[in-house]
Protein backbone atom coordinates (compact mmCIF):
# COMPACT_ATOMS: atom_id res chain seq x y z
CA UNK A 1 0.00 0.00 0.00
CA UNK A 2 1.30 3.43 -1.02
CA UNK A 3 1.69 6.14 1.56
CA UNK A 4 -1.24 8.06 0.06
CA UNK A 5 -2.98 4.78 0.34
CA UNK A 6 -2.56 4.83 4.12
CA UNK A 7 -3.25 8.77 4.12
CA UNK A 8 -6.76 7.91 2.68
CA UNK A 9 -7.39 5.25 5.26
CA UNK A 10 -6.02 6.66 8.43
CA UNK A 11 -8.79 5.75 10.93
CA UNK A 12 -11.08 8.64 12.57
CA UNK A 13 -11.16 9.56 16.31
CA UNK A 14 -15.07 8.49 16.30
CA UNK A 15 -12.91 5.50 14.88
CA UNK A 16 -10.50 5.13 18.08
CA UNK A 17 -13.12 5.98 20.24
CA UNK A 18 -15.28 3.15 19.67
CA UNK A 19 -12.90 1.22 21.75
CA UNK A 20 -13.68 0.99 25.25
CA UNK A 21 -10.42 0.47 26.84
CA UNK A 22 -9.12 3.98 25.07
CA UNK A 23 -12.45 6.01 26.26
CA UNK A 24 -11.49 4.78 29.64
CA UNK A 25 -7.36 5.71 29.35
CA UNK A 26 -9.09 9.04 27.85
CA UNK A 27 -11.69 10.13 30.79
CA UNK A 28 -9.17 8.97 33.35
CA UNK A 29 -6.48 11.52 31.48
CA UNK A 30 -8.80 14.16 31.35
CA UNK A 31 -9.75 13.82 35.25
CA UNK A 32 -6.70 13.22 36.74
CA UNK A 33 -5.05 16.07 34.40
CA UNK A 34 -7.46 19.03 34.93
CA UNK A 35 -6.95 18.64 38.78
CA UNK A 36 -3.21 18.36 38.83
CA UNK A 37 -3.41 21.92 36.47
CA UNK A 38 -5.74 23.75 39.05
CA UNK A 39 -3.74 22.61 41.63
CA UNK A 40 -0.42 23.83 40.61
CA UNK A 41 -1.69 27.03 39.28
CA UNK A 42 -3.50 27.59 43.06
CA UNK A 43 -0.38 26.87 44.68
CA UNK A 44 2.06 29.48 42.40
CA UNK A 45 -0.66 31.98 43.16
CA UNK A 46 -0.77 31.33 46.46
CA UNK A 47 3.21 31.72 47.12
CA UNK A 48 3.44 34.55 44.80
CA UNK A 49 0.46 36.22 47.11
CA UNK A 50 2.89 35.56 49.93
CA UNK A 51 6.17 35.90 48.87
CA UNK A 52 5.85 38.45 46.45
CA UNK A 53 8.40 36.48 44.52
CA UNK A 54 8.19 35.62 40.39
CA UNK A 55 11.51 32.90 41.42
CA UNK A 56 9.53 31.39 44.36
CA UNK A 57 6.23 31.31 42.56
CA UNK A 58 8.29 29.48 39.48
CA UNK A 59 9.44 27.16 42.32
CA UNK A 60 5.91 26.18 42.74
CA UNK A 61 5.68 24.73 39.24
CA UNK A 62 9.03 23.21 39.32
CA UNK A 63 8.78 20.61 42.49
CA UNK A 64 5.81 19.39 40.47
CA UNK A 65 8.37 18.35 38.24
CA UNK A 66 11.11 17.30 40.40
CA UNK A 67 10.04 13.58 41.22
CA UNK A 68 9.87 13.12 37.46
CA UNK A 69 13.13 13.81 37.16
CA UNK A 70 14.16 10.54 39.13
CA UNK A 71 11.31 9.08 39.44
CA UNK A 72 10.66 8.79 36.09
CA UNK A 73 13.90 7.06 35.18
CA UNK A 74 13.43 5.18 38.32
CA UNK A 75 10.25 3.91 38.07
CA UNK A 76 8.96 3.97 34.75
CA UNK A 77 10.06 0.25 34.53
CA UNK A 78 7.51 -0.59 37.08
CA UNK A 79 5.05 -0.27 34.20
CA UNK A 80 7.19 -3.34 32.70
CA UNK A 81 7.67 -4.93 35.76
CA UNK A 82 3.95 -5.48 36.84
CA UNK A 83 0.31 -4.95 35.33
CA UNK A 84 0.04 -1.67 33.40
CA UNK A 85 -3.78 -1.22 34.87
CA UNK A 86 -2.11 -2.10 38.53
CA UNK A 87 0.16 0.91 38.19
CA UNK A 88 -2.27 3.08 37.63
CA UNK A 89 -4.44 2.38 40.11
CA UNK A 90 -1.54 2.19 42.80
CA UNK A 91 -0.75 5.68 41.56
CA UNK A 92 -4.10 7.47 41.54
CA UNK A 93 -4.97 6.58 44.90
CA UNK A 94 -1.78 7.33 46.34
CA UNK A 95 -2.20 10.66 44.78
CA UNK A 96 -6.16 11.41 45.91
CA UNK A 97 -4.34 10.48 49.60
CA UNK A 98 -1.57 13.45 49.47
CA UNK A 99 -4.02 15.74 48.30
CA UNK A 100 -6.64 15.56 50.66
CA UNK A 101 -3.63 16.05 52.80
CA UNK A 102 -2.27 19.42 51.19
CA UNK A 103 -5.45 21.00 50.86
CA UNK A 104 -6.26 20.26 54.70
CA UNK A 105 -2.23 21.92 55.46
CA UNK A 106 -3.26 25.25 52.59
CA UNK A 107 -4.03 27.83 55.84
CA UNK A 108 -1.70 30.91 56.16
CA UNK A 109 -0.17 29.01 59.03
CA UNK A 110 1.83 26.19 57.65
CA UNK A 111 5.15 26.98 56.26
CA UNK A 112 5.64 27.16 52.06
CA UNK A 113 8.40 24.54 52.37
CA UNK A 114 5.96 22.01 53.89
CA UNK A 115 3.36 22.62 50.80
CA UNK A 116 5.66 21.90 48.59
CA UNK A 117 7.42 18.83 49.92
CA UNK A 118 3.13 17.45 50.16
CA UNK A 119 3.40 18.42 46.40
CA UNK A 120 6.51 16.65 45.91
CA UNK A 121 5.58 13.28 47.63
CA UNK A 122 1.69 13.68 45.38
CA UNK A 123 3.75 14.66 41.69
CA UNK A 124 6.17 10.86 42.55
CA UNK A 125 3.31 8.92 41.99
CA UNK A 126 2.85 10.96 38.91
CA UNK A 127 5.99 9.41 37.29
CA UNK A 128 5.18 5.58 36.81
CA UNK A 129 1.28 6.51 36.28
CA UNK A 130 2.17 8.63 33.02
CA UNK A 131 4.75 5.93 31.84
CA UNK A 132 2.12 2.98 32.60
CA UNK A 133 -0.58 4.97 30.57
CA UNK A 134 1.57 6.02 27.43
CA UNK A 135 3.28 2.57 27.73
CA UNK A 136 -0.30 0.50 27.47
CA UNK A 137 -2.05 2.46 24.79
CA UNK A 138 -0.23 0.82 21.89
CA UNK A 139 -1.76 -2.28 24.03
CA UNK A 140 -5.21 -1.15 23.40
CA UNK A 141 -5.28 0.14 19.94
CA UNK A 142 -2.96 -2.71 18.51
CA UNK A 143 -3.11 -0.66 14.77
CA UNK A 144 -0.04 1.24 14.63
CA UNK A 145 -2.22 3.54 12.48
CA UNK A 146 -5.02 3.58 15.06
CA UNK A 147 -2.29 4.00 17.99
CA UNK A 148 -0.59 7.66 15.79
CA UNK A 149 -4.48 8.88 15.38
CA UNK A 150 -5.34 8.05 19.44
CA UNK A 151 -2.29 9.44 21.09
CA UNK A 152 -2.84 12.45 18.82
CA UNK A 153 -6.38 12.84 20.65
CA UNK A 154 -5.06 12.60 23.98
CA UNK A 155 -2.39 15.06 22.78
CA UNK A 156 -5.32 17.39 21.69
CA UNK A 157 -6.94 16.55 25.13
CA UNK A 158 -4.14 17.16 27.01
CA UNK A 159 -3.19 20.57 25.86
CA UNK A 160 -7.15 21.61 26.14
CA UNK A 161 -7.32 19.97 29.89
CA UNK A 162 -4.24 23.01 30.06
CA UNK A 163 -6.87 25.36 29.13
CA UNK A 164 -9.40 24.19 30.58
CA UNK A 165 -7.26 23.47 33.80
CA UNK A 166 -5.41 26.70 33.70
CA UNK A 167 -8.78 28.70 33.46
CA UNK A 168 -10.74 27.36 35.72
CA UNK A 169 -7.53 27.86 38.11
CA UNK A 170 -7.92 31.38 37.98
CA UNK A 171 -11.82 31.26 38.78
CA UNK A 172 -11.25 28.89 41.53
CA UNK A 173 -8.79 31.50 43.26
CA UNK A 174 -10.97 34.18 42.72
CA UNK A 175 -14.56 32.49 43.70
CA UNK A 176 -13.73 29.63 46.20
CA UNK A 177 -10.03 29.75 47.54
CA UNK A 178 -7.17 27.05 47.13
CA UNK A 179 -8.18 25.12 49.39
CA UNK A 180 -11.21 23.95 47.36
CA UNK A 181 -9.15 24.01 44.35
CA UNK A 182 -7.04 21.13 46.28
CA UNK A 183 -9.81 19.05 47.17
CA UNK A 184 -10.79 19.13 43.51
CA UNK A 185 -7.84 17.70 42.89
CA UNK A 186 -8.10 14.88 45.06
CA UNK A 187 -11.43 14.24 43.89
CA UNK A 188 -10.10 14.18 40.41
CA UNK A 189 -7.69 11.29 40.77
CA UNK A 190 -10.90 9.49 42.62
CA UNK A 191 -12.50 9.41 39.12
CA UNK A 192 -9.52 8.57 36.92
CA UNK A 193 -9.21 5.33 39.54
CA UNK A 194 -13.21 4.12 38.82
CA UNK A 195 -12.98 4.67 35.18
CA UNK A 196 -9.59 2.94 34.79
CA UNK A 197 -11.18 -0.11 37.25
CA UNK A 198 -14.36 -0.28 34.92
CA UNK A 199 -13.01 0.03 31.86
CA UNK A 200 -9.40 -0.81 31.30
CA UNK A 201 -8.86 -4.68 30.98
CA UNK A 202 -6.10 -6.55 32.86
CA UNK A 203 -3.01 -7.28 31.03
CA UNK A 204 0.07 -9.63 32.94
CA UNK A 205 3.26 -8.07 32.81
CA UNK A 206 5.52 -8.23 29.74
CA UNK A 207 7.10 -12.44 29.98
CA UNK A 208 10.68 -10.43 29.92
CA UNK A 209 9.89 -8.60 32.99
CA UNK A 210 8.00 -11.87 34.52
CA UNK A 211 11.22 -14.05 33.94
CA UNK A 212 14.03 -11.32 35.24
CA UNK A 213 12.64 -8.57 36.70
CA UNK A 214 12.85 -9.83 40.25
CA UNK A 215 16.44 -10.09 39.48
CA UNK A 216 17.14 -6.70 37.99
CA UNK A 217 17.39 -3.83 40.33
CA UNK A 218 15.38 -0.36 39.29
CA UNK A 219 19.13 1.29 38.45
CA UNK A 220 19.40 -1.74 36.34
CA UNK A 221 16.01 -1.13 33.94
CA UNK A 222 17.42 2.67 33.74
CA UNK A 223 20.76 1.72 31.99
CA UNK A 224 19.15 -0.54 30.53
CA UNK A 225 16.39 1.91 28.73
CA UNK A 226 19.68 4.39 28.60
CA UNK A 227 21.22 2.00 26.13
CA UNK A 228 18.29 1.51 24.17
CA UNK A 229 17.21 4.82 23.58
CA UNK A 230 21.18 5.99 23.04
CA UNK A 231 22.10 2.99 20.40
CA UNK A 232 19.41 3.30 18.26
CA UNK A 233 19.74 6.56 16.14
CA UNK A 234 16.25 7.12 15.58
CA UNK A 235 14.70 6.91 19.20
CA UNK A 236 18.16 8.47 20.68
CA UNK A 237 17.15 11.84 17.96
CA UNK A 238 13.48 11.72 18.72
CA UNK A 239 14.05 11.70 22.58
CA UNK A 240 17.07 14.40 22.85
CA UNK A 241 14.70 16.81 20.75
CA UNK A 242 12.20 16.16 23.07
CA UNK A 243 14.16 16.92 25.41
CA UNK A 244 15.41 20.24 24.10
CA UNK A 245 12.02 21.36 23.38
CA UNK A 246 10.77 22.10 26.67
CA UNK A 247 13.15 25.21 26.82
CA UNK A 248 10.63 27.38 24.13
CA UNK A 249 7.63 24.71 25.27
CA UNK A 250 7.53 26.00 28.85
CA UNK A 251 9.12 28.92 29.48
CA UNK A 252 6.31 31.14 28.10
CA UNK A 253 3.83 29.47 30.89
CA UNK A 254 6.53 29.48 33.45
CA UNK A 255 6.60 33.61 33.39
CA UNK A 256 2.86 34.09 32.66
CA UNK A 257 1.71 35.47 35.81
CA UNK A 258 4.44 37.67 36.36
CA UNK A 259 3.97 38.86 32.95
CA UNK A 260 0.75 39.60 33.30
CA UNK A 261 1.13 41.28 36.71
CA UNK A 262 4.06 43.47 35.06
CA UNK A 263 1.62 44.80 32.75
CA UNK A 264 -1.16 46.05 35.07
CA UNK A 265 -3.54 42.48 34.97
CA UNK A 266 -4.03 40.18 37.45
CA UNK A 267 -4.00 36.55 38.58
CA UNK A 268 -7.06 35.76 35.59
CA UNK A 269 -4.70 37.33 32.68
CA UNK A 270 -2.15 35.45 34.01
CA UNK A 271 -3.68 32.37 33.47
CA UNK A 272 -4.97 33.15 30.24
CA UNK A 273 -1.58 33.58 29.39
CA UNK A 274 -0.16 30.24 30.36
CA UNK A 275 -3.11 28.96 28.50
CA UNK A 276 -2.62 30.65 25.14
CA UNK A 277 0.06 28.37 24.38
CA UNK A 278 -1.65 24.69 25.05
CA UNK A 279 -4.64 26.16 23.30
CA UNK A 280 -2.86 26.59 20.03
CA UNK A 281 -1.06 23.03 20.44
CA UNK A 282 -4.55 21.81 20.76
CA UNK A 283 -5.16 22.96 17.68
CA UNK A 284 -1.53 21.95 15.72
CA UNK A 285 -2.36 19.03 17.12
CA UNK A 286 -5.44 18.13 15.41
CA UNK A 287 -4.15 19.79 11.87
CA UNK A 288 -1.46 17.74 12.15
CA UNK A 289 -3.61 14.45 12.37
CA UNK A 290 -4.59 15.52 8.72
CA UNK A 291 -1.27 14.55 7.38
CA UNK A 292 -0.15 10.46 6.70
CA UNK A 293 2.09 8.95 9.24
CA UNK A 294 5.53 9.83 7.49
CA UNK A 295 4.59 13.45 6.70
CA UNK A 296 4.19 13.89 10.38
CA UNK A 297 7.31 12.65 10.91
CA UNK A 298 9.09 14.66 8.80
CA UNK A 299 7.68 18.19 9.68
CA UNK A 300 9.03 17.56 13.03
CA UNK A 301 12.30 19.81 13.02
CA UNK A 302 10.38 22.74 10.82
CA UNK A 303 7.70 22.30 13.49
CA UNK A 304 10.02 22.77 16.07
CA UNK A 305 12.09 25.94 14.56
CA UNK A 306 8.44 27.53 14.05
CA UNK A 307 7.32 27.28 17.67
CA UNK A 308 10.50 29.58 18.71
CA UNK A 309 9.50 32.27 15.88
CA UNK A 310 6.93 34.29 17.38
CA UNK A 311 8.33 33.85 21.09
CA UNK A 312 11.21 36.30 19.66
CA UNK A 313 9.05 39.01 19.13
CA UNK A 314 7.91 39.41 23.22
CA UNK A 315 11.76 40.92 22.92
CA UNK A 316 9.78 43.37 22.49
CA UNK A 317 7.72 43.12 25.91
CA UNK A 318 3.83 44.04 24.06
CA UNK A 319 0.80 44.26 26.42
CA UNK A 320 -0.56 41.19 26.95
CA UNK A 321 -3.29 41.62 24.53
CA UNK A 322 -0.58 41.28 22.13
CA UNK A 323 1.23 38.06 24.24
CA UNK A 324 -1.20 35.95 24.06
CA UNK A 325 -1.62 35.48 20.41
CA UNK A 326 1.98 35.33 19.54
CA UNK A 327 1.98 32.93 22.44
CA UNK A 328 -1.09 30.97 20.58
CA UNK A 329 0.77 30.94 17.49
CA UNK A 330 3.99 29.55 18.99
CA UNK A 331 1.62 26.90 20.81
CA UNK A 332 0.11 26.02 17.22
CA UNK A 333 3.82 24.63 15.94
CA UNK A 334 3.70 21.99 18.93
CA UNK A 335 1.47 19.66 17.06
CA UNK A 336 5.30 18.18 16.38
CA UNK A 337 4.96 16.60 19.71
CA UNK A 338 2.18 14.13 18.35
CA UNK A 339 4.25 12.09 15.67
CA UNK A 340 7.57 12.82 18.13
CA UNK A 341 6.20 10.35 21.31
CA UNK A 342 3.59 8.24 19.06
CA UNK A 343 7.10 7.00 17.01
CA UNK A 344 9.26 6.83 20.18
CA UNK A 345 6.33 4.84 21.57
CA UNK A 346 6.60 2.50 18.45
CA UNK A 347 9.64 1.78 17.90
CA UNK A 348 10.62 0.49 21.50
CA UNK A 349 10.41 -3.18 22.59
CA UNK A 350 6.81 -3.69 23.64
CA UNK A 351 8.44 -5.06 27.10
CA UNK A 352 10.64 -2.10 27.32
CA UNK A 353 8.29 0.63 26.43
CA UNK A 354 8.34 1.77 30.41
CA UNK A 355 12.07 2.15 30.32
CA UNK A 356 12.03 3.97 27.42
CA UNK A 357 8.82 6.21 28.50
CA UNK A 358 10.22 6.60 31.72
CA UNK A 359 13.91 7.49 30.72
CA UNK A 360 12.20 10.46 28.34
CA UNK A 361 10.31 11.85 30.81
CA UNK A 362 12.81 12.11 32.84
CA UNK A 363 14.97 14.07 30.57
CA UNK A 364 12.08 16.11 29.81
CA UNK A 365 11.29 16.90 33.31
CA UNK A 366 15.03 17.67 34.15
CA UNK A 367 14.96 20.53 31.14
CA UNK A 368 11.40 21.80 32.30
CA UNK A 369 12.77 22.05 35.61
CA UNK A 370 15.71 24.08 34.64
CA UNK A 371 13.54 26.43 32.74
CA UNK A 372 11.49 27.38 35.29
CA UNK A 373 13.88 28.30 37.23
CA UNK A 374 15.92 30.01 34.86
CA UNK A 375 12.90 31.59 33.35
CA UNK A 376 11.56 32.40 37.14
CA UNK A 377 15.37 34.28 38.13
CA UNK A 378 15.66 35.72 34.69
CA UNK A 379 12.13 37.26 35.38
CA UNK A 380 13.25 39.19 38.80
CA UNK A 381 16.54 39.90 37.36
CA UNK A 382 15.80 41.69 34.24
CA UNK A 383 11.95 41.03 33.20
CA UNK A 384 9.26 37.95 32.04
CA UNK A 385 9.80 39.43 28.48
CA UNK A 386 13.40 38.82 28.51
CA UNK A 387 13.06 35.25 30.01
CA UNK A 388 10.81 34.16 26.97
CA UNK A 389 12.63 35.61 24.39
CA UNK A 390 16.43 34.13 26.12
CA UNK A 391 13.88 30.66 26.12
CA UNK A 392 13.13 31.44 22.34
CA UNK A 393 17.05 31.67 21.62
CA UNK A 394 17.86 28.71 22.99
CA UNK A 395 15.20 26.91 21.81
CA UNK A 396 16.20 27.62 17.84
CA UNK A 397 20.56 27.11 19.19
CA UNK A 398 19.06 23.40 20.67
CA UNK A 399 16.90 22.26 17.25
CA UNK A 400 19.89 23.38 15.49
CA UNK A 401 22.33 21.16 16.89
CA UNK A 402 19.58 18.34 17.32
CA UNK A 403 18.99 19.05 13.31
CA UNK A 404 22.84 19.08 12.52
CA UNK A 405 22.82 15.11 13.40
CA UNK A 406 19.11 14.19 11.94
CA UNK A 407 19.45 10.21 10.88
CA UNK A 408 16.86 10.70 8.22
CA UNK A 409 17.08 8.08 6.31
CA UNK A 410 17.30 5.71 9.84
CA UNK A 411 14.15 7.71 10.89
CA UNK A 412 12.10 7.17 7.76
CA UNK A 413 12.93 3.40 7.35
CA UNK A 414 11.98 3.01 11.10
CA UNK A 415 8.53 5.22 10.26
CA UNK A 416 7.74 3.15 7.38
CA UNK A 417 8.16 -0.17 9.38
CA UNK A 418 6.20 0.84 12.57
CA UNK A 419 3.30 2.67 10.52
CA UNK A 420 3.52 -0.22 8.06
CA UNK A 421 4.04 2.09 5.10
CA UNK A 422 4.97 0.60 1.86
Amino acid sequence: MTASGIAATLPTYRQVLRNREFRGLLVAQVASELGDHVARVVLASLVLRRTESAFLAVLAFVVSFVPAVFGSALLGSLADRFPRKVVMLGCDLARAAVLVLLALLAVDSTPVWALLLLLLVAETFTAPFEAAHRSVLPDVLADPRECLVGAGLLRVINQLDQVVGIVAAGVVIVLVGERTGLLIDAGTFLVSFVVLAVSLRRRPASRRAAEGGTRRTLVGDFREGWRLVFDDSSLRALVVLAWGAAVFLIAPEAVALAYAREDGAGPAVGAALMASLPAGAALGALLVARLEPLRQVRSIVPLAVASCIPLLVTSLAPPWQAALPLWFVAGLSQGFMVPLMTTVNLISPTGLRGRVNGLAAAGFSTFTAVTFLLAGAVADLASPAVAVTVAAVLGLALVGAAHRGWPAGELRRAATRVYQVG
